[in-house]
């Protein structure tokens, strides 16, 4: 079942938190040490490696989410060592937060959400990119994501024709973002867009368009938001959201 893992870490050394070192902790963390780096849409999502708040130089703070309707792999719950790049880091203090899919979609539905980008978001269709806050976009991700980590034919699916329904009601309305780069891990950076949005859906909106909302909103706390969600892109929080710290 969708899970937030929240740890603390304490290194032995100056830790410097690239993305490809994000990237590779959350493939040690959920694939083991040994996964090989496949280009499979993978299993969870991460958010970028944070300094502790007023804390030592050498504490971090990591989140990251696995989404699959399974358990999580036991060393994700069970590990006290992890390694950022070179960097050895003992796990301080581990916290998990589950919940099943369909308690995610029997949630209350949705007219409208407020949505916090924490890290640069944007989208990649058919090899371009773009950073562009689509509605569409933003909700479409939150949607990949939903169906991909249920069951084959499982019924909690967006299918298409209630996609149809929900998408074409989305609209933006109000947004406070600015334009962020962040290394892809490839030796290059990427823009992205960070900040505030609100996504609501227009009057006369069916009210299955609303439950939509209300359950991808939910599971956006643990997907994040568009493109290399599991590099620390798209780092996502959402108000009233589930997995959020919104409640």
């Amino acid at each position: 079942m969708p899970t937030l893992i929240e740890l603390r870490l304490k290194a032995n050394w100056p830790v410097r938190p690239d993305t490809r070192q994000v990237h590779g902790l959350a493939c040690a963390l959920f694939e083991g040490e040994a996964a090989a780096h496949s280009g499979q849409e993978k299993p969870f999502a991460v958010w970028p490696l944070r300094p502790v708040p007023d804390g030592p130089a050498d504490e971090w703070t990591w989140r990251a989410a696995w989404l699959p309707d399974g358990p999580v792999p036991a060393g994700a719950v069970t590990t006290d060592r992890l390694r950022v790049g070179h960097v050895s880091c003992v796990v301080t203090e581990s916290t998990q937060r589950r919940v099943t899919h369909a308690a995610l979609a029997t949630g209350p539905a949705r007219g409208s959400i407020t949505i916090t980008f924490g890290s640069p978001t944007y989208f990649s269709q058919n090899g371009t990119d773009s950073v562009i806050p689509d509605p569409r976009l933003i909700a479409g991700s939150w949607r990949r994501r939903w169906n991909s980590s249920l069951p084959d034919a499982d019924p909690l699916a967006v299918g298409d024709e209630l996609w149809r329904q929900t998408h074409r009601w989305l609209r933006l309305p109000a947004f406070d973002l600015r334009t962020e780069r962040r290394d892809t891990g490839h030796g290059r950076d990427r823009a992205g867009f960070t900040g505030t949005a609100t996504l609501r859906l227009t009057r006369g909106a069916p009210a299955t368009a609303g439950k939509v909302l209300g359950t991808l909103a939910r599971f956006a706390g643990y997907c994040g938001t568009g493109a290399q969600t599991t590099h620390g892109f798209g780092a996502t929080s959402v108000s009233p959201g589930y997995g959020s710290g919104d409640g």
